[in-house]
């Protein structure tokens, strides 16, 4: 596989292989971070990171674990959403990075960044969609299983970047997803390998669950239905005794999800989420140039 001095900007931008072949680099990366041996092939390599969007997780990980396998990581306060016309950022940028990674508002500036950017560009997450996020848990899943095909994935959420991402999946990965949530929160985009339910049925043949924040300003109506959607212990006891339960952080107890049921065995969030460090390696593996 050659991909280097691609973008990774969507999960549906990419090949299957392409895909499996950096989740299950990830998974390679994840026992050698355990054993501290991780492999120094980003040494040489300037790894400039924009935040443009609250969150710690992504740019921590990314610093940490590129840093680690040599590169040198920057913080860049050159927001795209600011003044200053993204060709001229674009231009400066290349002057001094190899790899870009970005959290921005929107998707849509992101990729105009990526067009013009001789350097390739990492999605850390956008308002549009979270591939990264994604792509994490998809490679627990695989180090769990061993394979995609035919996984079922339930994202309990509303629309929004973490489902979109999912339908991203679902357009070149074996699995299928279906959302859950009140109708008048169901994504507008039409998919042959999306279903929608609003009410928590298609929990018990699932062998992923996954749940987002609620969306602010629900009206009563809507916030009771969301209630009904909450994941407690009692509705992992219906799942499969082989569920992978990965609720998105940050979680917010006593809305989607109940404290009991973050400390239920069946929640993997924590060890999902190790994910995050060890497939934004691999794809910083995958896209470096030289």
């Amino acid at each position: 596989m050659d991909e280097t001095g691609m973008d990774f900007l969507t999960l549906d931008g990419m090949s299957v292989t392409t895909l499996e072949a950096i989740a299950r680099r990830a998974i390679v990366l994840a026992a050698q971070w355990d054993g501290r041996t991780m492999p120094r092939v980003l040494a040489g390599q300037r790894v400039g990171i924009i935040t443009d969007l609250p969150g710690w997780r992504n740019p921590t990980a990314l610093a940490l674990g590129a840093t680690e396998m040599g590169a040198v990581c920057v913080p860049v306060g050159a927001p795209l959403e600011g003044g200053e016309a993204i060709e001229d950022l674009a231009g400066y940028l290349d002057n001094w990075f190899d790899i870009l990674a970005v959290r921005t508002p929107s998707l849509r500036k992101l990729q105009r960044l990526a067009g013009l950017l001789e350097a390739p560009v990492l999605n850390l997450r956008t308002n549009d969609n979270h591939p990264i996020e994604a792509l994490g848990d998809l490679s627990f899943a695989l180090a769990r299983r061993g394979s995609w095909e035919g996984m079922r994935v339930a994202v309990v959420a509303p629309a929004g970047n973490i489902l979109q991402s999912w339908i991203e999946a679902a357009a070149v990965l074996p699995i299928c997803v279906t959302q859950i949530s009140h109708p008048s929160f169901y994504a507008t985009e039409p998919t042959e390998k999306l279903k929608q339910c609003a009410d928590l049925a298609p929990l018990k043949e699932a062998d992923l669950v996954v749940t987002d924040c609620w969306p602010k300003g629900a009206s009563p109506a809507q916030q009771a239905h969301l209630a009904g959607l909450q994941i407690t212990a009692d509705v992992l006891a219906d799942c499969r005794n082989d569920v992978m339960f990965i609720p998105c952080p940050p979680v917010m107890r006593g809305q989607e999800v109940s404290a009991e049921a973050m400390a239920d065995p069946k929640c993997m969030s924590r060890a999902a989420k190790a994910f995050l460090l060890h497939v934004q390696n691999a794809v910083l593996e995958t896209v470096r140039k030289g």
